[in-house]
């Protein structure tokens, strides 16, 4: 019998119950008297033993077994782990991942009989009984935030006002002012779809929370012009259930294909509504009307399909805080928040890396030793945070630190003397403290470690970052800390856009990144650093014309011209062009870009006539 067709869902679900026993050593050594996460741990081992087997991987079945027996000894006898215990259990499972990853890819796996023998010398001396109490706590502890429990789960029904305006704006505030409450999931029609213009103001989502259906209730009225909020019976969170729940295993390559074809199918939508218009042919029109609904309802469950929880990226992490606190030398707290939030998987694949540089930069550069610490007045004990939480159609991804800080004075000297900043620069604001960390090559560290100090953390997540068309944001105080926020879309392969035209060519700007459009106005027109900017609202914007950055001098500049305000955190800026040609959902194509293309083009589409169109990257505008 021919076992290589299952050597995926080997690989999957081994990953999975790897995955599950870093989670669970980690809990372990925090309260090493405890006796529920050694248990998990040998159920893990002892299901990857078994599947080892079965698949004829003789390596992986029995570095399994010697690991399974350690646990067994220490389940059996109860004495309470040692520090070394745990170091040696850490290894052992890095040493079982490998072996599976090696197995499942049809590669020999190496041995090493000297794990083996570790291994087998410590389950004798814990089978003794002679270590009732560890012998040192572990050194450097790395704590997380639990889940919340007690929370009640319940599916709410929102329907807003049929008189309503910006429906989209309406329903995203509804599920913030849920998400106060709660975990939200499975949101229906899905956040990318919300801004359309066919959405008739009907959303569902799951709402896990204590409070009471009158304090939801009463909650998401407040966000205003909601007709109604219904509920099922509220129910107790069952995780069994929830593992029952019918699901299947789906090769990612085939969502892609699914979601390309779908991409294909957006395309001949919109140019079947242009012919719909202008034919004017109502059989044709309706004909139109009610494909345009179904594409979006499919377009809406593929990208449903496609959504993946954070907490999968997330949950690699706190592993690699406690070894980082280890090499390193220091006490490091790490926590997590918002690992229920969801990315498209094609993103969330890619952002782990950037996740990755960002918190070894905060561990090494940020975080203080424990001498440091006391002497400033500080904990011995840092802290990371990695955090996620939506923002209309993205999501936002922080890594915080409560460590020394970015001295902006010192930064600007190397940057002068590396030649990387003009003399005339005489301090560095948020923006180009960025551009400074993100040049190739350098860093902030005097001597390089196993950690870091090449250059190269900050300049490898700006551009996965921005390849991803997303945006990287520094925030930082000396002695308080440093942030490092990231933004993505929800998802890359399909998005709402607002056409615009610029010197007879026209271009796309995603609706993430809109925050309004406003018309231009010369008299509102000042100052500020030398540079052209917009007072819109008491509120002084910097300004570019998109066809003086283009380049374009093909047609007369219109006597009315349209703006478009970005908007990214808390940084704005007014793009003005010469018309705005209504909205679009756009397909994003791949895209190479050639040597010299401009830093603000983000990518292609191509439109509803069939010709192709450049999609602005708003972080390079603002």
């Amino acid at each position: 019998m021919d076992l290589s067709k299952y050597a995926a869902l080997f690989l999957a679900e081994s990953r999975e119950h790897l995955s599950a026993c870093n989670q669970l050593l980690l809990e372990w050594e925090r309260d090493p008297e405890a006796a529920e996460p050694v248990g998990g741990l040998f159920r893990s081992i002892h299901t990857i033993k078994g599947m080892g087997a079965t698949m004829g991987y003789a390596g992986v079945a029995e570095l399994a077994h010697r690991l399974e027996s350690l646990l067994d000894v220490l389940r059996q006898v109860r004495v309470v782990a040692r520090a070394e215990t745990f170091q040696l259990l850490f290894r052992a499972v890095d040493a079982l991942g490998r072996a599976v990853e090696a197995a499942a890819a049809g590669k020999p796996g190496e041995d090493d009989p000297a794990l083996w023998a570790e291994l087998e010398a410590e389950a004798t001396v814990a089978g003794t009984g002679e270590w009732r109490q560890p012998a040192a706590p572990a050194p450097l502890p790395v704590t997380s935030v639990e889940s919340r429990h007690g929370a009640r789960v319940r599916p709410v029904q929102v329907t807003l006002r049929g008189d309503a305006v910006m429906r989209g704006a309406r329903a995203t505030l509804v599920v913030r002012r849920a998400e106060s409450l709660g975990a939200v999931t499975a949101l229906k029609p899905a956040p990318a779809l919300l801004d359309r213009e066919d959405f008739d103001g009907r959303l569902t989502f799951t709402l896990a929370t204590d409070a009471s259906n009158d304090e939801v209730a009463a909650l998401i009225r407040s966000a205003g012009d909601v007709e109604t909020v219904r509920f099922d019976e509220a129910a107790p969170v069952d995780a069994d259930a929830l593992v029952r729940s019918r699901q299947i295993r789906v090769d990612l390559r085939r969502l892609d294909a699914l979601m390309n074809q779908v991409g294909e199918l957006v395309v001949a939508k919109n140019r079947l509504a242009i012919h719909a218009a202008t034919a004017g042919d109502p059989v044709l029109g309706e004909l139109s009307d009610r494909i345009a609904r179904l594409v979006s309802q499919m377009q809406a469950e593929v990208i449903g399909a496609r959504m993946t929880p954070v907490g999968e990226v997330f949950d690699r992490f706190p592993r690699l805080v406690r070894d980082l606190a280890r090499d390193l030398g220091k006490r490091i707290g790490f926590d997590m928040e918002g690992e229920e939030i969801e990315l498209d998987r094609s993103i969330l694949d890619e952002i782990g890396d950037p996740l990755l540089h960002l918190i070894r930069n905060a561990a090494d550069h940020g975080i203080e030793s424990p001498e440091r610490r006391g002497a400033a007045g500080k904990p011995a004990q840092g802290r990371i945070l990695l955090s996620a939480s939506r923002e209309r159609n993205s999501v936002l991804l922080r890594v915080s630190d409560d460590g020394r800080g970015i001295d902006r004075v010192a930064i600007l000297a190397r940057a002068r003397r590396d030649g990387l900043a003009d003399a005339s620069v005489e301090s560095l604001s948020d923006e180009l403290l960025l551009r400074v960390l993100a040049r190739p090559g350098f860093s902030t560290a005097e001597t390089v470690s196993g950690v870091s100090g090449r250059g190269v953390g900050v300049d490898v997540a700006m551009t996965r970052v921005r390849a991803l068309g997303g945006t990287l944001e520094v925030k930082s105080e000396v002695g308080t800390g440093t942030v490092f926020a990231i933004r993505v879309p929800l998802t890359l392969a399909i998005v709402r856009a607002l056409l615009a035209d610029a010197g007879g060519e026209r271009y796309a700007v995603p609706l993430a990144y809109v925050a309004e459009t406003v018309e231009f106005d010369p008299k509102a027109v000042t100052s500020v650093r030398n540079r052209e900017a917009l007072l819109v609202r008491e509120q002084v914007v910097p300004i570019v014309h998109l066809r003086e950055l283009v380049s374009s001098r093909a047609r007369p500049l219109p006597v009315r011209r349209p703006t478009v305000i970005l908007e990214i955190g808390d940084r704005r800026t007014a793009l003005v062009v010469d018309a705005l040609l209504g909205q679009q959902d756009i397909v994003v194509e791949p895209f190479d870009a050639p040597r010299g293309m401009p830093p603000y083009v983000g990518g292609a589409t191509i439109l509803a006539d069939g010709a192709p169109a450049l999609i602005l990257d708003a972080a390079a505008l603002i």
